[in-house]
Formats: C-alpha cells, structure tokens, sequence
C-alpha cells in the first residue's frame, strides 16, 4: 500500500515543531515531538539524493534534516563550536524563515 504524503501538511506541521522548539529550546515536550516526527518523516529527505523526478521540496528537505540536529545537539552544553547551543538556534530560525517563504 502506497502512502501520499501531503507536503502543504508536512509543511505546517515543521513550522509548528520550529517555532515550538524556538519559543524554548528546552522544552522536553517539543523534544520529544521533535523526536518522534523525525523518526517518522526523516527517511523522506534522502529520496531527493535517488530519485531524478526530486520529489521532496528543498524548504522540507532541509527541515527534516534540520530535525535530528535539534535533538541531537540542540541544548546539551555541548562544547564543540559548531554545535553550540546558538548555533542551533541560529539555523533553527533559518530554516523556519525558508519554511514559511
């Protein structure tokens, strides 16, 4: 059974997932929803590196595969320059300006 995926809904969904995660970036709340739809949708991103029809917009593209960096970086007093808390947030606001473009 083929599932479309409806891109307009994914679009929403990651605009509220971002500016939940912006409004508190410590939320465990938003993680785990963070978490969760990554898990689900995240596989989407690399059809795009496979396919030559390049099914899945660049703004969701790139969203989805800013997801996993959230949750995995984001806010954990990590050290490492590029992975510095306002780093996250930085392009966690840069993604969410080309989401909702």
């Amino acid at each position: 059974m083929t599932e479309a995926v409806d891109f307009q809904r994914m679009k929403q969904e990651l605009i509220g997932l971002y500016e939940r995660f912006l409004e508190n970036p410590e939320d465990e709340t938003a993680y785990r929803e963070i978490v969760a739809y990554e898990l689900e949708y995240g596989g989407l991103q690399v059809y795009n590196d496979y396919l030559k029809s390049q099914p899945v917009p660049t703004e969701i593209e790139l969203a989805l595969g800013g997801l996993s960096a959230l949750y995995q970086y984001g806010m954990h007093e990590d050290t490492h320059e590029a992975y510095s808390d306002k780093k996250i947030v930085e392009t966690a606001k840069r993604i969410l300006a080309e989401l909702k473009k």
